[in-house]
């Protein structure tokens, strides 16, 4: 099936310009067509795709409503993680095929022995999908300043990978140091945001970092946002579509099928054309709170906070996420910034998303 859509890069300048207005006058670009050949022809065999990630993405609901996922042939299952340790360990050991996590997370399980599975292997990021989604430092009602926060407990997924390193960071940025100032925790079994969202509201700790509009329904029952991202670095890449080189190696003509599915549907959560549908999800995932679902969608619509547009691995954003990690002595060993962010460290692969999207004239 066909389908005519905006160009991401269209639909996102148009929402800054006209806001929620979905007619900005100019002719829509076709999107992919899998019932033509494509560059260095792929194999269009059927293909079952396990993935896992934090929380649940429009951009995954919109492409297996629509059926973009099935025009590349491709099954599509999907499982929320409760940690960060959990959904590399399921990686690793062949359970999931593809994760949507933090890039930062692949440096930890590629170079840090120290890591929570006690050993590394090789996790390769082939999709950019975010610049963190408005990720921010949220807290109890009381605290109204980050310096408050001075002597309490703080929640993170994993202590040393993720969103982690942005809290220190905000934290640092106010004067506050880790295990110094403030003590940090890791809520037993479940770490990942929809429970720390939970444990936050529960008062089971004073501040956690939320995103993907949990954010926003934390503020919503009354939580106070105390710090984003651009406090700790700037620029900086949050999220990425992550598989084993092995995985990789062995499916290439599936990993080029997914990446044109997953920008195909991302370009469909983009256009403003498409608003009320997608908002109607988000409305009826933030439990029908449609001022959350509007916060949550500007974040995703905003350049250089939400999507990244067409699926790029935002090459200054993670040598800035790189660096941030760097200064807190994330890395078990020195490592050269410059090489982790190039393509020579191997941490991410831009071959396949070069033949999905690149080489079939798809994008500028």
């Amino acid at each position: 099936m066909r389908r005519n859509h905006l160009t991401a890069t269209l639909a996102l300048a148009s929402i800054a310009l006209v806001g929620a207005c979905a007619d900005n006058g100019v002719a829509p670009a076709a999107a992919p067509d899998f019932g033509r050949p494509m560059a260095n022809e792929i194999a269009m065999d059927p293909a079952l795709i396990r993935i896992g990630d934090f929380s649940k993405s429009p951009v995954i609901a919109m492409g297996q409503k629509h059926g973009f996922f099935t025009d590349a042939n491709l099954t599509i299952t999907e499982e929320q993680t409760p940690s960060s340790p959990v959904i590399f360990q399921r990686l690793r050991d062949s359970q999931w095929d593809v994760i949507l996590t933090q890039i930062d997370n692949v440096f930890n399980y590629r170079y840090n022995q120290s890591n929570p599975l006690g050993g590394t292997f090789e996790p390769v990021a082939f999709l950019g999908t975010d610049n963190g989604n408005g990720a921010s430092l949220v807290a109890r009602p009381e605290f109204t300043s980050v310096e408050q926060l001075r002597g309490k407990t703080v929640a993170v997924d994993s202590k040393n990978s993720g969103f982690a390193f942005v809290l220190y960071g905000i934290m640092r940025a106010h004067g506050l140091e880790k295990d110094v100032d403030y003590k940090v925790i890791v809520p037993p079994v479940n770490s990942g945001t929809p429970a720390r969202y939970a444990g936050l509201l529960a008062g089971n700790f004073d501040a956690t970092i939320l995103n993907a509009g949990f954010q926003f329904q934390a503020a919503a029952a009354g939580m106070q946002t105390l710090g984003q991202i651009s406090d700790a670095a700037d620029p900086f890449m949050g999220g990425a579509g992550v598989a084993l080189r092995s995985w990789l190696d062995a499916n290439p003509d599936v990993a080029i099928r997914f990446v044109r599915a997953y920008v195909a549907a991302q370009r469909y959560t983009l256009d403003p054309a498409n608003k009320d549908e997608v908002m109607a999800w988000l409305t009826t995932d933030a439990k029908g709170n449609v001022s959350v679902a509007e916060q949550t969608y500007a974040v995703y619509t905003t350049p250089g906070a939400g999507y990244i547009l067409d699926g790029k691995i935002d090459i200054p954003g993670l040598f800035g996420t790189a660096s941030l990690r760097d200064s807190f002595g994330g890395f078990d060993e020195p490592q050269n910034l410059r090489v982790l962010a190039s393509p020579a460290s191997g941490l991410y692969d831009l071959s396949y998303w070069q033949r999905a999207v690149l080489s079939n004239g798809w994008t500028e």
